[in-house]
């Protein structure tokens, strides 16, 4: 599960007291979540979908539910609520989810044809259409570099990578990030593919509780029959 450390609030500056349309909601597949603002009340309810504007991009949610005092001092706002999820909006992830498992089939493919020392665990694609999310098991310093270039030839897509293999604390101290918009080190978060040489495999959009990140994924890879984590 992805954790967001809670941020204190900036010198001499007050919290401001959640309104009727601040909400809690989970995005993702390592389970991120964070405090959205929807434009007005939307009377949300625990487990309705929405769709939400995340540091990684436009992405499908879930609500928690609605935000308390508590949860203004101790949990990081994410971005904005954008509508209660449409028909429309989940006939479009499911297509995504479809795209996901046949980008899923080639990163692993590319990643055995180039000899990358990384596992690519999983792939997301965001309600957006155009970017990917790659979580993947490797060392902090994996040149995916290749990966990107052999990528860009088969899809249309932008990818970000996060690693699941670096422990909370080791992407801050080790790498500094690309400064470009998207990057995981600047502001914005999500990890991206302009870094170094052309991989940044060690970005993230959060920390992760291993045990509980792995246990998700090996459900979401048996549930789409693919080959789960040992």
């Amino acid at each position: 599960m992805s954790l967001l450390l809670p941020r204190p609030p900036a010198p001499g500056r007050e919290e401001s007291r959640p309104s009727a349309s601040d909400y809690l909601a989970n995005y993702g597949r390592s389970g991120a979540f964070g405090r959205f603002a929807a434009a007005s009340p939307l009377g949300l309810r625990r487990g309705d979908p929405v769709v939400l504007d995340t540091p990684r991009g436009r992405e499908l949610g879930t609500i928690l539910c609605p935000a308390a005092d508590t949860h203004v001092r101790l949990v990081t706002s994410q971005g904005a609520l954008v509508r209660r999820a449409t028909a429309d909006d989940l006939d479009a992830a499911h297509l995504l989810a479809n795209s996901s498992q046949r980008f899923f089939d080639d990163c692993v493919t590319l990643v055995h044809e180039l000899k990358l020392g990384a596992e690519i665990v999983d792939v997301e694609m965001l309600l957006e259409g155009r970017k990917a999310i790659v979580h993947f098991l490797g060392a902090a310093d994996t040149d995916l570099a290749p990966l990107v270039e052999a990528l860009a030839e088969r899809h249309e897509r932008l990818v970000f990578f996060e690693n699941a293999s670096v422990p909370a604390g080791i992407e801050e101290e080790e790498h500094g990030g690309c400064g470009q918009p998207g990057c995981g080190r600047a502001p914005g978060g999500g990890g991206c593919s302009s870094c170094g040489s052309g991989g940044c495999s060690s970005c993230g959009t959060g920390k992760v509780d291993m045990p509980a990140y792995f246990a998700h994924l090996r459900t979401q890879m048996e549930n789409q029959r693919r080959v789960p984590l040992a």
